[in-house]
């Protein structure tokens, strides 16, 4: 599997969670936009995000 690296984004916190920023590339290759849901899943021990429709 080969990948490529899009954008790096760091983490801050809030509370007892981490947040993160989507970084506008990341956010134009999900076609994204505000108040959008974006899902976290494992894949192979890997982690992949998807925008949930």
């Amino acid at each position: 599997m080969s990948s490529k690296l899009i954008a790096v984004t760091r983490t801050s916190r809030k509370e007892s969670s981490f947040r993160i920023t989507l970084p506008k590339e990341v956010a134009e290759k999900l076609k994204a936009s505000e108040s959008d849901h974006i899902g976290f899943y494992e894949v192979d021990g890997e982690i992949v995000i998807r925008k949930i429709d």
